[in-house]
């Protein structure tokens, strides 16, 4: 009788049979289960622990960061990931390109108090970036931290309904128990953590005890939306994510929404199920009617009127950048350096109630390190989060919300998290020219 050899179809026979290759209307071929089981561990202390810094010389920085390194570091060392040779050709322009113009700010002394910390956080938080996983596996991966991200994000929303919901009815009174919990240095200093729904009113809006600020909690549902919509859980679960994302009472998180739906809508339409609609419509019903609907109402204009939370987050960087820019035309060619936002533009005049104005991606570092030099890493961050990522609509959406929504330039949470679920599962160039399968 002849042997006959059985070859697996989801290999390709021959220099190829290395690298797995999905098949036709088949499942994703599915990465090491202990891998897997380590990037829902990655992603669940990503969101956790968002809160908690370490001491790194004096200043405290976040716990996202030697997380990240040391997942990357068992990534690397079992080779689940390869290094992405455009982004890292990309990344190696711009840094060079950000020390070139550092350099320059301190040889002509244009100030010589720039931060390197600055610098090297910057560096430090997007090297990972330039890394993807090896072969097809990358879109089980994503997916995997996906689930696992919006799971963690149902059991916050539950704990944020009920930090309010306590706060209205009146059987608890707000306290940062996590700050009183820990010893002095672990807590991630300079966020808004406490913030009331409105001046005097002595009820805040909800942390889930463990997000930065309000605004990052509803943020966080609202890209956990639309992550549930892509992997298809179900309706009542949207429902959930939306009383989180209601219990922060920022609109950053609605505006976010309706920015993924809109792109859901036109990308990838096929995903948005009739129940998915109907949650659509309801979701700012039951907003507008809850507790919470006529403090949400009162912030609308806030984009417009001057003197308002709004205007300075997301209008007054850009002029104030502007005009730093303009005061010292030098800065448009080389920037005044690292971390000069924090130190150069705030003033009274761009100082609202207490509050000092968050610098977005764009201003910040077209300011610091001038327009050729922030481009260039600007288009790493685009390119990076969007270029082959497993994904449609999401990627794009999380480019609006780090680079409009918030000042996440050196939010390492939010940077990991952005490369976690967008660039980190890009089809390796190699299996995406792979054969396809015989048969």
């Amino acid at each position: 009788m002849t042997a006959v050899t059985l070859t697996r179809p989801t290999e390709v026979p021959g220099p190829t049979a290395a690298v797995p290759v999905r098949p036709r209307g088949g499942a994703l071929p599915a990465p090491p289960a202990w891998y897997l089981r380590l990037v829902t561990v990655f992603v669940v202390l990503v969101v956790l622990l968002q809160r908690i810094g370490v001491d790194a010389g004096g200043t405290v920085v976040s716990a996202a960061v030697p997380m990240a390194y040391a997942f990357l570091g068992v990534s690397v060392v079992t080779h689940m990931v390869v290094v992405s040779r455009l982004r890292a050709g990309l990344l190696t322009v711009a840094v060079s390109a950000v020390l070139l113009t550092t350099a320059a700010v301190s040889w002509l002394d244009v100030d010589d108090r720039f931060s390197l910390s600055s610098l090297a956080l910057l560096i430090a938080l997007y090297l990972p970036w330039v890394f993807c996983v090896r072969g097809p596996y990358g879109a089980a991966v994503v997916a995997q931290a996906g689930r696992t991200f919006v799971r963690t994000m149902l059991v916050l929303s539950v704990v944020g309904m009920a930090q309010l919901g306590a706060q209205l009815a009146g059987v608890w009174e707000w306290a940062d128990v996590l700050r009183d919990l820990l010893p002095s240095g672990w807590v991630v200093p300079m966020y808004n953590y406490t913030n009331e729904l409105s001046y005097g009113v002595g009820v805040f809006k909800s942390t889930a005890f463990v997000a930065l600020e309000p605004s990052f909690l509803s943020q966080y549902c609202a890209l956990a939306i639309l992550i549930g919509i892509v992997l298809r859980v179900r309706a009542w679960q949207l429902l959930l994510l939306a009383g989180g994302l209601a219990s922060a009472v920022s609109g950053t998180g609605l505006v976010l929404l309706g920015v993924g739906a809109g792109l859901l809508l036109v990308r990838a339409p096929r995903l948005l199920r009739v129940s998915y609609v109907v949650v659509g419509a309801l979701i700012p019903v039951l907003i507008y009617f809850s507790p919470v609907g006529s403090f949400l109402l009162e912030r609308q204009g806030e984009f417009t009127q001057e003197g308002t939370s709004g205007n300075a987050r997301f209008v007054l960087p850009y002029q104030a950048a502007w005009d730093g820019l303009m005061a010292e035309p030098v800065r448009f060619f080389i920037g005044a350096g690292p971390g000069a936002v924090d130190r150069v533009l705030p003033s009274e005049e761009v100082t609202v109630n207490g509050t000092d104005v968050l610098y977005s991606i764009i201003p910040k570092l077209a300011f610091e390190y001038g327009i050729l030099a922030g481009g260039l890493f600007i288009l790493f961050l685009v390119l990076a989060t969007i270029d082959r990522a497993p994904w449609r609509a999401v990627p794009a959406s999380m480019v609006f919300m780090v680079f409009v929504l918030s000042g996440a330039l050196l939010q390492p949470q939010t940077a990991v998290l952005m490369w976690l679920l967008s660039g980190f599962g890009a089809a390796e160039e190699r299996a995406r020219r792979a054969p396809a399968p015989i048969g």
